[in-house]
């Protein structure tokens, strides 16, 4: 029987153990109290929870305490409180983690039953801990977190003094791949562009943008009425994006065209150069008489191949890389160990050997040939390959240190004795 854990919600988390009789005192911070029974009740939850074999000692656990304590007096002195709607969100957020856990909600609720709690108790038992969690990310972003930031030369510097301890990138393979998709014809146009104004004419009649959308789009927003959220420039394709960024908030546009079909965009709001929008997509199908051409194509290119033609040379020259990114290359390099969990072509280029070119393979309509062009030995991550990465590691040590310096400032501001 899986057992809920009402502590452990991140590692500062700690959970509020009542002593039945007289407790030890471990430490005082403020007009608070930590108890010997808390350190020693949360160490054995932590050692119980971790995955791997952990060093930690109850010691470290009362500095975590006493830290979690002098946050959220400073916190107190500054006036910060959660908003009930903040701590209603997230509290949902964890019960449908917890849920999520169990093969059905009658199991999920039957391990509550066993546990002695109702779905109500189980809230209520969260509630204070989130509402505490939302308190320490406002302080630490205002007084912490919201200074920091890490300029290049930062994050080149900690690449040159971590690389040897940073995990070599695994042993590739490269595969070249031609592409063919089947074009739409105007008639596939002429059809979903006619879909869409009639969507748009109902939309004119004061029609429900979200339900049109879980009625007729062809995204998989459609579920959520449309919805993409928040984005910026870049993220999207450009048509769609200059759409979108030109139209006033609550504004519907007229059909835009993209590689993937026809577009309808509602803007919902703006801020800091991003735009929040709801979409209906309608997709302009290629005919029979489409895929039929496209087949043909890649039949012809397979010949070519076979009659020693040179694979670069075909995918230059035919391969067609509309909606594939813009950073798509004929030659990709993939992790060995991970081919058989890529989706729909993993199997395939497993199977290729050294130099060997695959057999035409349709992939979600589309028809592919894979090259192996051979592998790559494991060795060092380049700058550039993981500066990203570099960045994230850089920023959270830089994190770490100002926090643990923010830390001992309170502490010559706020009373701390440790019994």
């Amino acid at each position: 029987m899986k057992k809920i854990y009402i502590a452990l919600l991140i590692v500062l988390l700690c959970t509020t153990l009542l002593a039945e009789e007289v407790d030890e005192i471990a430490a005082v911070v403020g007009n608070e109290t930590i108890l010997k029974s808390e350190v020693k009740g949360f160490y054995e939850q932590w050692m119980s929870a971790s995955q791997q074999p952990s060093n930690i000692t109850e010691d470290d656990v009362l500095q975590m305490l006493i830290g979690e304590k002098l946050i959220l007096e400073k916190a107190k002195q500054e006036g910060i409180v959660a908003q009930d709607a903040e701590i209603k969100m997230r509290l949902e957020q964890v019960i449908n983690n917890l849920q999520a856990q169990f093969s059905s909600p009658e199991q999920f609720f039957l391990a509550l039953q066993n546990e002695g709690l109702t779905l109500e108790k189980l809230k209520e038992q969260y509630r204070e801990e989130i509402s505490k969690q939302i308190v320490k990310e406002t302080i630490l972003n205002q007084a912490v977190y919201s200074k920091i930031s890490i300029s290049e030369y930062e994050k080149r510097n900690f690449y040159q003094t971590h690389i040897d301890s940073l995990p070599l990138r695994p042993e590739m393979v490269k595969i070249g791949q031609i592409i063919i998709k089947p074009k739409v014809s105007q008639k596939g146009l002429d059809e979903a562009l006619k879909k869409i104004q009639d969507i748009k004419s109902q939309l004119d009649m004061n029609g429900d943008f979200e339900e049109l959308a879980k009625k007729y789009s062809e995204c998989p927003t459609a579920d959520n009425g449309g919805d993409l959220g928040y984005f910026a420039r870049g993220d999207m394709v450009k048509p769609f994006e200059e759409s979108a960024f030109s139209l006033s908030i609550g504004e519907i546009n007229d059909p835009v065209e993209t590689e993937f079909g026809y577009h309808l965009i509602r803007v919902d709001d703006k801020r800091d150069g991003e735009v929040h929008a709801h979409h209906i997509l309608i997709r302009a199908e290629a005919t029979k008489q489409d895929t039929i051409e496209a087949k043909q194509k890649i039949n012809d290119i397979y010949k070519k191949l076979k009659n020693g033609a040179d694979f670069i040379k075909l995918a230059e020259q035919y391969s067609d890389t509309t909606g594939v990114g813009k950073k798509f290359k004929i030659i990709q390099e993939y992790p060995v160990s991970q081919l058989e969990k890529i989706p729909s072509f993993g199997d395939v280029i497993k199977a290729l050997k050294e130099n060997e070119y695959s057999e035409v393979v349709e992939i979600d309509g589309g028809y592919y040939i894979f090259k192996n062009f051979g592998y790559v030995e494991p060795r060092p991550y380049e700058y550039d390959e993981i500066s990203q990465q570099i960045e994230n590691l850089a920023l959270e040590q830089k994190r770490q240190n100002a926090l643990e310096k923010w830390l001992q400032d309170l502490r010559k501001e706020i009373f701390v004795k440790v019994y």
